[in-house]
């Protein structure tokens, strides 16, 4: 009958006996153990050892203004302010931008990573006939995320601001925000076995369409929120300054800092992370079942054939 070694102590001392033995069955046992219960172990704690389906990653967005906007502003009495760069738009509201001065934007790239740090927008209008009471400013970005996958959420930017009661006829409204993205869902991007990305929309307002309801704020904002993600501004502060020059400007400083995204993980990279984890778990349990090993045929509680090499017997 052909012996097979079992176990070694020591690297000195091994322990050898038949494949169909009682010695060989508890070997056998104990081996399955140690990979089953890091498999175990993983499989419970996952929830809470950072094994999941998705991944957080942040990322700075890289930003470029495409040159469109829509701007509506209410006065005071039953007036209105129009301006944009809509062909359509424009013809519609003639008699709404008489007020319409001059349109600036320029940008800044603070670490020079040919990544837009800081937008600045800014609007310019004679002086109105009556208060400005509030308003609607839409602006167009092409926002790109390029961390997995090259991914362009929406990025029609909407901001309604309601001046105090007594209105704003003559001086500078800044704005100062950050843009902010919101998920409604993971992103997910192609992989060895899956040619699966995410989509979005198309244009929310197509340059040559003649449908005034298409350029309603509410109905864009509408559109825009069906997507799994888009780019919204978040305005942090807002101030109100008197000018000496006369009309109305309004300012807008945008930061574009690094914004939290979450993708959805391959089968890759759950393995990827499994794999870290069983591995730590299975160095113990490896550790402990040797010594177990140790421990049963030191004690000859399994009984095999002892091979101790010959200089250690004379």
């Amino acid at each position: 009958m052909k012996f097979i070694p079992l176990h070694t102590k020591n690297t000195e001392i091994m322990y050898k006996n038949s494949l169909c033995s009682s010695a060989a069955f508890f070997v056998f046992v104990l081996i399955i153990l140690s990979v089953m219960i890091p498999v175990l172990l993983v499989s419970i704690l996952s929830p809470y050892s950072g094994i999941s389906e998705s991944r957080v990653l942040y990322e700075q967005p890289k930003v470029m203004f495409t040159f469109q906007y829509l701007f509506l502003g209410e006065l005071s009495g039953e007036g209105a302010v129009a301006c944009s760069t809509f062909a359509y738009f424009n013809s519609r509201t003639k008699e709404w931008q008489q007020y319409c001065d001059s349109a600036k934007f320029s940008s800044q790239d603070h670490n020079y990573d040919s990544h837009m740090d800081t937008a600045n927008f800014q609007l310019h209008f004679d002086d109105f006939d009556e208060n400005l009471q509030s308003f609607d400013l839409l602006l167009f970005f092409e926002a790109t995320l390029r961390h997995k996958c090259q991914l362009t959420p929406p990025a029609a930017l909407i901001h309604h601001l309601q001046l105090p009661k007594t209105g704003f006829s003559n001086g500078i409204i800044k704005m100062k925000g950050y843009l902010r993205l919101n998920q409604n869902a993971e992103f997910i991007c192609p992989f060895y076995g899956r040619n699966a990305k995410t989509h979005f929309r198309g244009d929310v307002l197509p340059k040559n369409t003649s449908n005034m309801e298409y350029y309603q704020f509410e109905y864009i904002q509408e559109l825009i929120r069906l997507n799994p993600a888009f780019f919204e501004l978040e305005i942090a502060e807002t101030y109100y300054k008197p000018s000496q020059d006369g009309g109305v400007t309004i300012q807008l400083q945008m930061d574009i800092v690094q914004v939290p995204a979450r993708y959805h993980l391959s089968v890759w990279e759950r393995c990827g992370q499994f794999w870290l984890y069983f591995a730590s778990f299975f160095g113990i349990s490896f550790y402990i079942m040797n010594k177990t090993k140790d421990f049963l045929f030191g004690r000859h509680i399994l009984r095999s054939w002892e091979v101790i090499p010959w200089k250690k017997i004379y």
